[in-house]
């Protein structure tokens, strides 16, 4: 450390230092006259019309974020509409959908996740948010018009004997509506195990299984119909009117 007071010496150059002299204080310059002296500029203000940077709303910083702040809005309204519904079991709380027992409701998580497999129906249709409606039967004929998905997949559709509906796209569907005509029961599975059944013709009654999506949930009901109607009768009977298309298996029943 070097100390300031001391002398420098002479006799070691090496260790000379060269002392600086202290600068002047900053004089203020002088002006003829001191009320000429103009305020600073104030900054200049941004046009109402442009967003930048961190001040842009998602929607203009970015269409993703849009596109998702307008999903969580229709998320906020179909809860609205959920709530609103009258308290209906679950499909923990129910057996069998019958003549007593004609409704339950999905919860929103059941009712996005995996695929509901509808086991023993003999024929089917469908209605998508589009009003795109389609029928089909286990033995192959079609009827109306198909409805895909982004995976190039039908929405509801046949897989051998079981009905499919696939719940990752269950906001693209409406309705639809499960006739079984054999003697056996027809049951729904969900991704979680949780299992409903709805028994067989008897006493020349028929329940067709109808599921809707109401918000953001499906709601399953058992409607009877007469034994004798045939599925072209169910589905007008439901205002399920089919699609114009040419369908690939003629659709007779």
């Amino acid at each position: 450390m070097v100390n300031r007071s001391s002398t420098p010496r002479t006799d070691l150059p090496y260790l000379r230092r060269r002392v600086k002299p202290p600068l002047p204080a900053a004089q203020p310059e002088a002006t003829a006259n001191p009320a000429a002296v103009a305020p600073a500029a104030p900054a200049a203000q941004q046009p109402a019309g442009l967003v930048l940077g961190r001040n842009a709303p998602p929607s203009a910083a970015n269409p993703r974020a849009a596109k998702l702040a307008a999903r969580r809005e229709a998320a906020r309204n179909e809860d609205h509409e959920v709530g609103l519904l009258f308290p209906a079991p679950g499909i923990a709380d129910v057996f069998e959908l019958n003549l007593r027992e004609r409704v339950l409701r999905l919860t929103a998580l059941e009712s996005a996740v995996g695929t509901m497999v509808v086991s023993g129906s003999t024929a089917m249709a469908w209605e998508s948010t589009r009003r795109v409606v389609g029928g089909a039967d286990a033995a192959g004929h079609t009827a109306g018009s198909p409805v895909k998905t982004s995976g190039n997949r039908p929405l509801v559709g046949y897989d051998g004997t079981a009905a499919l509906v696939s719940l990752r796209h269950v906001r693209e569907l409406r309705r639809a509506i499960f006739i079984n005509r054999s003697s056996g029961t027809m049951g729904v599975q969900l991704f979680s195990g949780a299992t409903v059944a709805l028994p067989p013709v008897a006493g020349g009654i028929q329940l067709v299984l109808l599921v809707h999506r109401i918000g953001n949930v499906l709601e399953l009901r058992a409607e009877p119909v007469p034994e004798a109607w045939e599925d072209l009768q169910i589905w007008q009977e439901f205002d399920f009117t089919m699609t114009h298309q040419a369908p690939a298996g003629a659709y007779g029943r």
